[in-house]
């Protein structure tokens, strides 16, 4: 199985980015991608896009995609790619808002929290690549 394609960052923002890719040549035998920061997986899901929440702003992350086939078989991994989220503009009136009630805080985790995909998301124990 190929590995995914033209892995890149959209709607980069200070605490989510979206991650999209082209699917490898033989598509039809993907059944879904997981999703790594750093070399650990962090989600799986069938879509070729995923959105990571929860992280910081200002900040460097590193993602590569793999695929999945029908047998469970993992696809070598996609270019990393390096994503900084934006950094917070206190002029923005919902931004200034935020700083003022910040709501829930990540604990210091060096994960990114909150993940979401379109299709199946899971969040389990990191794999190593």
């Amino acid at each position: 199985i190929g590995k995914p394609l033209r892995v890149t960052a959209r709607k980069v923002q200070p605490t989510m980015v979206t991650l999209a890719w082209k699917a490898p040549n033989g598509d039809a035998e993907v059944a879904g991608y997981n999703i790594y920061y750093d070399g650990v997986k962090i989600a799986s899901t069938k879509q070729r896009k995923f959105t990571i929440e929860g992280l910081s702003p200002g900040t460097a992350y590193k993602y590569s995609i793999r695929a999945v086939g029908v047998g469970d078989e993992l696809s070598p991994p996609s270019k990393e790619i390096s994503v900084t989220t934006s950094s917070l503009d206190a002029t923005d009136p919902a931004v200034a808002s935020a700083q003022t009630n910040p709501g829930p805080v990540n604990s210091g985790s060096s994960t990114p929290g909150i993940t979401k995909g379109g299709g199946q998301t899971s969040i389990g124990k990191p794999e190593r690549v």
